[in-house]
């Protein structure tokens, strides 16, 4: 995967069936002989208006669309030439002198080609929306005819084929959208012609080759994602011509190379010690590269970071220093680094945070209980690091979150039972930890556990019987390699949408509850190494 996936999903600074054969006038009604005097009528009526009723009409009978076009319709034979005007239809908006200046049918179940829509009758158009249809076929050369077009939204469709270079003759497009469609090829450096392109979406294609350089005389452009594509080569440094850009995402491609310095001035993904400068950065998404060396302190001073994603990467920092305070931020995952350091208190400040993960890193000393602050906090992963101390009994705070896992750390201590608050609580994850004492009854309030581990501890006892209230436990239930004793309560025989259970390891006695035999969801069951009869 590239060097730079680069935002890698998001580097944010400030931070898009079948054709219906050839019947046509069939899918709203209409007969061969109306639309016959229908071009009778057009004929005799003003030229421009009803050349654009008739290509509208020509595209509808070459496409499925169930109920949207409805009001498309043909004039009765009687009807005066008057009547046949498109600027009252579904999606249709017009010009003080009747012309269609906007085409806007997003998620309006359209299917068939865009290829057969005549862009030539359309001189006058600015705005046009085809989003989230079932759009087929190519982008058609002639698209670059549309010269007044200020707006193009033709995302999540299944177009394929190439940019058409015609496209550079869209002079006045500021904002163009071909996002999730199954576009191929290069992108045409006579893009670069474009240059009141302020937005470029066009991430989740298949495009190839490399990023043209001429990319960087777009001067007006804000934001740039060409994420999930299959972009090669290096970062052009050209790039860092782009003085306005807020959003550069570049995320699941094939680059390769060093982030060129060039990019100081904008995002700095490597990361250089001027990365404070980036006072509007918002958004800094790099995951899943290969970028390595330190964070910056400077980083510290990037107040406005609203959402960070730097994991699966070979950064070094020491926790303590590299962050600073965040009042913005909601998402932060630094996971399956090279991090080390004790987590600072100041954590606890960044209140807006609802994702916070460090998890497979090297990071020492205890939990923050200022952590039990952050009361929007929905995903708190911690594990795989060496973590000591109890958990902080401050966490049942938390009621938002619904993700919670501490394992293989050397947390000791017991089980809090003020984990039991958590009513929200999918997933808790506590296993291959130094955890010790009885499993706390309250942990049967998390009515909405799906997965429970605390597997590889020291905890003793028998099973509270009140885990059997955990109706909605799907993923797992393990409880294995403990010190826990005494007899299975019937209880546990309620947990029906169970699928794993694993009690190996412990010292459990007495017979196997026949209530076990309801749980038919069950696809693993061990139960060795313990003294039942």
């Amino acid at each position: 995967m590239a060097f730079f996936e680069v935002v890698t999903s998001i580097f944010s600074i400030s931070m898009l069936l079948s054709l219906m054969g050839k019947k046509r006038a069939t899918f709203d009604g209409a007969r061969p002989s109306r639309e016959r005097k229908f071009k009778k009528k057009l004929d005799t009526a003003p030229a421009s208006t009803l050349g654009e009723a008739e290509a509208l009409m020509e595209w509808k009978a070459s496409i499925f669309s169930p109920q949207a076009l409805h009001s498309w319709s043909l004039p009765s034979a009687n009807a005066s030439t008057n009547t046949i005007s498109p600027c009252k239809w579904y999606g249709i908006s017009c010009n003080g002198l009747g012309s269609i200046i906007e085409i806007s049918l997003p998620s309006a179940g359209l299917q068939g080609k865009l290829d057969n829509l005549s862009f030539s009758s359309f001189p006058n158009l600015l705005r046009l929306n085809l989003s989230d249809n079932t759009l087929t076929g190519t982008i058609p050369a002639d698209i670059g005819i549309l010269s007044k077009l200020v707006s193009l939204d033709i995302s999540m469709n299944n177009l394929s084929g190439v940019l058409p270079p015609s496209m550079a003759n869209l002079s006045h497009l500021s904002e163009l959208d071909i996002w999730s469609n199954e576009i191929t090829g290069p992108i045409p450096p006579s893009l670069s012609n474009l240059t009141r392109l302020t937005i470029v979406y066009l991430y989740n294609n298949q495009i190839s080759d490399s990023i043209p350089a001429q990319l960087g005389n777009l001067k007006n452009l804000v934001d740039l994602e060409l994420g999930n594509n299959n972009l090669t080569g290096p970062i052009p440094p050209a790039l860092g011509n782009l003085k306005n850009l807020d959003g550069l995402a570049l995320y699941n491609n094939n680059l390769t190379g060093q982030i060129p310095p060039a990019l100081d001035n904008l995002l700095t993904g490597s990361i250089p010690s001027t990365f404070g400068n980036l006072t509007k950065l918002e958004h800094f998404i790099a995951l899943n590269n290969h970028l390595n060396g330190k964070i910056p302190k400077s980083f510290r001073n990037c107040s406005r970071l609203t959402r960070v994603r730097l994991e699966g990467n070979h950064l070094i920092a020491n926790v303590s220093k590299a962050f600073g305070v965040y009042p913005h931020l909601d998402f932060m995952d630094v996971s399956n680094n090279r991090l080390f350091g004790e987590l600072s208190p100041n954590w606890g400040e960044c209140r807006n945070l609802m994702m916070l993960q460090f998890y497979g890193n090297m990071i020492t000393g205890r939990i923050p209980r200022e952590i039990g602050r952050l009361a929007r906090l929905r995903v708190l992963g911690l594990s795989s690091n060496r973590l000591v101390g109890e958990i902080p009994k401050e966490l049942g705070r938390l009621t938002s979150l619904f993700n919670l896992n501490l394992s293989d750390n050397q947390l000791s201590n017991r089980v809090p039972q003020e984990i039991g608050r958590l009513s929200n609580l999918e997933s808790l994850d506590l296993s291959m930890n130094n955890l010790a004492g009885p499993i706390p009854p309250q942990l049967g309030n998390c009515f909405k556990l799906r997965y429970l581990k605390l597997s590889e501890n020291y905890l003793n006892g028998s099973i509270p019987f009140q885990i059997g209230n955990l109706i909605h436990l799907q993923g797992a239930l393990d409880l294995s390699h403990n010190s826990l004793n005494g007899e299975i309560s019937s209880q546990i025989g309620n947990l029906h949408m169970l699928e794993m259970l694993n009690l190996s390891h412990n010292m459990f006695s007495g017979s196997i509850p026949k209530s076990f035999e309801g749980m038919l969801s069950l696809q693993s069951v061990d139960f060795s190494y313990n003294d039942f009869l």
